[in-house]
């Protein structure tokens, strides 16, 4: 998805037409300088990059720890990039803080991207993934009986059918889910966002259809809650975190979801950040209104844990 003020990847972000170049574009040291180090600074205990093969998916993950011995309660933390590109080093910064602020291991996957995997492929894995971290809960120190998800963007779609899969599998749940600027709604009802303050340079409808075929398979339901979290039922859901951007083009269904989890008695915390757009927990320029995103993540996040 094209993001304000990366003009030397719009042509390329808005038609889709190159992947190849989208992907390398945005995993090149050009793509990095633009991304946030405020908050790489952070010191956490020890980071373990690791190899999960027992899923079948050989999934690369990094576990960020705090200081001390554990078990330390877990959140599991999903990066975006519309599902077709993106990755975990993006969202070190806020991962970082919550790790050392809540005292709590951050588990930060990469994942299968479309068009080559379409779901629920990423879905499948990053379930099968938190399965595999419970299972073997004393061997990585972790608490698995204090689990809570999150993610931006894709990732927040990810975190949120996470807890839809959970509650239908009913094999674990979350604790709280912390959904930044996530894409609760990818049917064609994301057009609904579009208002005088929407930034449609930071996202746009016609950029959100490219990146819904590219990631649904031909003739599934958009409207399935595992695609779309929107559409599942509210109750199930843990309390719940959602941030937004008034310019954000998902700002309407952010707020949407948010009320609609208030009215079946959810625990939810919603902040829309007044001048601010899509991507602003990655993107450089958005120093202050990351750390104030993150850090009430953090406060939240301690005080469900902690309960």
């Amino acid at each position: 998805m094209k993001r304000k003020g990366m003009d030397d990847m719009s042509e390329q972000q808005n038609n889709f037409e190159n992947l190849d170049i989208l992907r390398e574009m945005h995993d090149s040291s050009r793509f990095e300088k633009k991304l946030m180090t405020d908050g790489l600074e952070v010191q956490v205990g020890e980071i373990k990059s690791i190899e999960v093969s027992e899923t079948g998916h050989n999934t690369q993950v990094n576990i960020y720890y705090p200081e001390g011995n554990g078990p330390f309660p877990v959140m599991v933390y999903i990066h975006g990039g519309g599902m077709v590109t993106g990755f975990n080093k993006m969202d070190e910064p806020a991962i970082r803080q919550i790790c050392r602020d809540v005292e709590c291991a951050v588990i930060s996957p990469n994942y299968v991207l479309a068009p080559q995997y379409q779901w629920p492929s990423a879905l499948e894995e990053l379930y099968e993934l938190i399965r595999y971290f419970i299972q073997n809960a004393e061997l990585y120190k972790l608490d698995k009986t204090r689990i809570a998800v999150g993610g931006n963007s894709a990732g927040g779609n990810l975190a949120a059918g996470l807890v839809v899969k959970a509650h239908q599998e009913k094999e674990f749940s979350f604790d709280y889910a912390a959904l930044v600027y996530p894409a609760l709604d990818i049917s064609e009802a994301v057009a609904d966002g579009v208002n005088d303050l929407t930034n449609l340079e930071a996202m746009s409808p016609e950029g959100t259809d490219h990146l819904r075929k590219l990631y649904i398979p031909d003739g599934e339901n958009p409207e399935n809650p595992l695609i779309s979290p929107f559409y599942a039922d509210p109750t199930i859901f843990p309390p719940t975190s959602i941030f937004a951007a008034r310019g954000d083009l998902l700002m309407h269904q952010n707020k949407l979801f948010a009320n609609k989890l208030t009215d079946a008695g959810v625990e939810v915390l919603f902040k829309c950040y007044t001048n601010s757009d899509h991507g602003f927990m990655e993107i450089a320029g958005n120093e202050s209104v990351a750390r104030d995103c993150r850090t009430i993540m953090a406060t939240e996040l301690k005080r469900i844990f902690s309960k």
